[in-house]
């Protein structure tokens, strides 16, 4: 039998932060071969760990502590690379869409990524791993339930070679509430999470596919679901009828996964996608919205889901969106609407993501583009001081320096989303895709928007999906979890706001300073957010 060989000088296995972008080119001399990580109780720390391996040899990787145990907690995944063909426009969408070069890209497309996280299954604290070929990405990770600092070992194990990678994780003695009072949505779509998974839409197939997907949701911090009308009403002759059970059963699904707001969809829209038209249409009635026919189908519908929701006590978890993006043009109609819902639904605040400031008194939760919210930011102010809400959110919009969450930036944008709330005070944040795949996401990441030949109007890489269908169940992303840590960052700050505001507004002045104005170096994140889990464990400190 031939004794591996231990190898430590020069390894062909290495450490790199998982919030760093790592491409398919990469080799191990752009890593470490020890690693020191921060975290909390309960909080996931993890990290990326890339090999220069021999191909088609099976990998066995295990964490061991000082003693030679395994470590409670630990995970590995998988990393696996997709295309970004085209590289985030300045404003907007991608570059070919108005023929500037954006200058604020991670690098210029085409390139691959890794970016979808595959979870693994361990046997008895270890896992082995088939590989068709090189090089080795995965995802390492442990969740820590005592405080103090372990000495762990990661142990790589690929034919005759052995690799032993010391990992120092600092655990301090702090952990986050439950409740962070911070709205965080990612719209989906049950009926593709069926398609994708291979099952039919609300088949007893499909329950276990969406518990899954919202587990994931929950992962990440997400605390508010979206409930699209059109998966729980079918008419009935003249009339609408709710399918209660099914409704019932999706809400619950959520609210047992750990999500605990409902978030009605757009009830509403214009009409053929006419951005131009002064009116809007019902979705499911197709329908005049403020008109007599209109009214009558939002009243039948409405009314079934507010006694629905009161049978249930689950009235005040309700927020409602109307119509997307309502603009000047049809804000006068949009208004009307958000009287009539006023009526129907007495108590359920009105959630939408505007730029436009006609709709004071139509909308309770405002919703702004991260930029349009800081060029107006004492108008948003104000709502808030008159009591309203103020999220943002950001889509195929907007590019260059601002934060968004696509492929072709910065992972430290998905994490700063929450740094944003704390310097502002902004209290929540909204992005469209969470699934809403226009193709396959594994082999492509840019998408016609809508889907014509030869169009220069696309959606950016990585707007459509902030998750990955894998066969077995939905995927993590780079993405996802940054932005997951971030949303741990946000509560750790609302301790320190607490219980020493300045000492809070200084760390958040060394890595945010706006939404266009951050740190991009990865390591200068690292040291703040060391600094702040020691203010709140230091906080939260018996005094003696």
């Amino acid at each position: 039998m031939l004794v591996p060989i231990l190898l430590s000088v020069l390894s062909n296995v290495v450490f790199l932060d998982e919030l760093s972008p790592l491409y398919r080119d990469a080799t191990p001399r752009d890593g470490k071969t020890s690693w020191t990580s921060h975290t909390a109780l309960g909080l996931p720390t993890g990290v990326h760990v890339l090999g220069d391996l021999p191909a088609d040899v099976p990998v066995s990787l295990s964490l061991v502590d000082s003693d030679g145990q395994p470590v409670e907690g630990f995970a590995v995944y998988r990393l696996h690379d997709v295309p970004v063909e085209e590289n985030t426009g300045l404003d907007s969408r991608t570059e070919q869409f108005k023929g500037t070069v954006n200058p604020h890209v991670i690098r210029r497309a085409p390139f691959r990524i890794y970016e979808a996280l595959e979870p693994l299954d361990l046997v008895n604290g270890e896992i082995t791993m088939e590989r068709e070929s090189a090089p080795m990405a995965i995802r390492v990770e442990v969740e820590p339930n005592r405080p103090g600092t372990r000495d762990c070992q990661l142990k790589v194990t690929c034919g005759e070679l052995a690799y032993e990678l010391p990992w120092t994780i600092h655990v301090h003695d702090w952990r986050p509430g439950d409740d962070l009072d911070f709205g965080y949505t990612n719209w989906f779509s049950p009926t593709e999470m069926a398609q994708r998974h291979d099952v039919t839409a609300w088949s007893e197939e499909h329950w276990p596919i969406l518990a899954a997907y919202a587990a994931l949701m929950d992962r990440g911090g997400q605390d508010t679901f979206w409930m699209r009308w059109s998966d729980f009403f079918v008419k009935d002759g003249e009339r609408w009828r709710l399918e209660s059970d099914r409704l019932d059963r999706y809400l619950r699904t959520f609210f047992d996964a750990g999500l605990t707001r409902i978030e009605g969809a757009p009830i509403a829209n214009r009409p053929g996608g006419d951005w131009s038209k002064e009116w809007l249409q019902l979705r499911l009635a197709k329908v005049p919205a403020t008109g007599e026919d209109g009214q009558r189908h939002l009243a039948d519908m409405a009314g079934q889901l507010r006694s629905f929701m009161a049978e249930r006590g689950w009235e005040n978890r309700w927020i409602q969106h109307l119509a997307d993006e309502p603009t000047d043009v049809n804000a006068g109609d949009y208004a009307r609407l958000s009287k009539q819902v006023r009526e129907l639904l007495p108590g359920v605040p009105i959630i939408e993501a505007t730029m436009t400031r006609e709709l004071v008194g139509s909308v309770d939760i405002w919703c702004p583009q991260v930029h349009r919210y800081q060029e107006n930011r004492a108008f948003f102010e104000e709502r808030q001081a008159a009591g309203d809400e103020v999220w943002t959110y950001t889509c195929l919009v907007p590019g260059g320096p601002w934060l968004n969450r696509l492929m072709d930036q910065e992972r430290l944008r998905s994490v700063y989303f929450a740094w944003a709330a704390a310097r502002f005070g902004v209290q929540g944040f909204l992005h469209w895709g969470l699934n809403h795949y226009k193709a396959d996401p594994f082999q492509q990441s840019v998408v016609d928007h809508p889907a014509m030949p030869g169009t220069t109007n696309k959606l950016p890489a990585g707007d459509t999906h902030v998750v990955f269908p894998g066969p077995g169940g939905p995927w993590s992303s780079t993405r996802f979890e940054a932005q997951r840590i971030g949303m741990e960052d946000l509560a750790a700050l609302r301790v320190l706001q607490q219980s020493d505001p300045e000492r809070c507004e200084a760390l958040v002045d060394r890595v945010f300073r706006g939404y266009d104005d951050w740190e991009p170096d990865v390591e200068a994140y690292r040291a703040v957010r060391r600094d702040l889990l020691r203010a709140v464990a230091e906080a939260e400190r018996p005094t003696p």
